[in-house]
């Protein structure tokens, strides 16, 4: 028999909007736009015939048959999860996965899962790489590290975050082909003019331009807006070719304290004053995933070492 059921993607939007009241922090925890999660619950409600939702310019309200839904969705999802849990058993589990990129996997996560399997040596923890990819769901895996804006509210799905301060660094053999002394930090009003206006800057494949955002921060002369950035700019996505490239003197790179090492190995230089904050990373899991004990255990471990500090340089 068929039964007439909508999309579960429509669905999953419908509970975690109705459950914040908000399709911004439904979006955040399902790790997909806003958009996305406005386009899914108008074709529920298409599909429904009813509206869910009373929207407002600030706010959004269920109405009564989204009340009727959200409990009964709410019911079916935890049921489901529960026969799916018991299913899978603990002998089947396959270990705890978390999503990660490659470059925070082997400057900063790799070392604490290591301490971690000395007090669980049976737990097999799985690292999965997609997680800045566009069909990322955080419900697939249990565990994720991402990085964005610093948040300034709690959120269910944000275990702890990780708040790290960008600062431009170079090769300092690119600064010598240059002609440009570095003996100490310089103001970052010199990337406007002179020899660093000509420096590329290593940038990743987003629309908002972090490179402005710092230079803008930086300005402490209020009554003059800072001038845009002409340097040539080139799109690196991936972070760790990002970092091997101003390694290499293609350019200037923002960095975080992940970087710590290779400036104190003298590979990269710190030429000017002045950080822009409120970015970091934040260790996730899904609101509406239940987790394993293993998984339980290794979320209350790395939460551990976020609040005791454990970064490189001390952060």
């Amino acid at each position: 028999m068929k039964h007439p059921l909508p999309p579960l993607d429509g669905l999953k939007a419908f509970e975690a909007a109705a459950r914040h009241l908000s399709f911004s922090l439904a979006a955040d925890e399902l790790c997909i736009t806003k958009g996305a999660i406005s386009y899914q619950i108008r074709k529920l409600e298409q599909h429904l015939q009813c509206a869910l939702f009373k929207r407002t310019t600030r706010q959004v309200y269920l109405t009564d048959a989204g009340q009727m839904l959200l409990q009964t969705t709410q019911s079916l999802f935890n049921d489901l999860g529960e026969t799916l849990q018991r299913l899978q058993g603990e002998t089947q589990h396959s270990g705890v996965t978390i999503a990660v990129t490659t470059y925070v996997a082997a400057r900063w996560l790799s070392q604490h899962i290591s301490a971690f399997n000395q007090h669980h040596p049976d737990v097999t923890v799985l690292l999965q790489h997609s997680v800045n990819s566009a069909d990322f769901k955080l419900t697939d895996v249990d565990l994720a590290i991402r990085w964005g804006p610093c948040r300034t509210t709690p959120q269910r799905n944000r275990i702890a975050e990780i708040p790290m301060p960008l600062y431009p660094v170079i090769s300092p053999a690119l600064l010598k082909r240059h002609g440009i002394n570095n003996e100490k930090p310089t103001t970052p009003k010199k990337l406007l003019k002179g020899p660093f206006a000509k420096l590329p800057l290593l940038c990743e494949d987003r629309q908002q331009d972090l490179w402005q955002e710092w230079i803008n921060t930086s300005q402490t002369d209020t009554t003059h807006p800072t001038p845009a950035l002409s340097n040539p700019q080139r799109v690196i996505s991936d972070s760790n070719v990002r970092v091997q490239a101003a390694i290499d003197g293609q350019g200037l790179i923002l960095a975080d304290e992940l970087m710590i090492n290779d400036l104190n190995n003298g590979l990269l230089v710190s030429p000017f004053k002045g950080e822009l904050h409120g970015y970091g990373y934040a260790l996730l899991c899904s609101a509406s995933r239940i987790m394993s004990d293993d998984a339980v255990a290794l979320k209350d471990w790395l939460a551990s070492q976020i609040v005791e500090g454990s970064l490189p340089g001390g952060v």
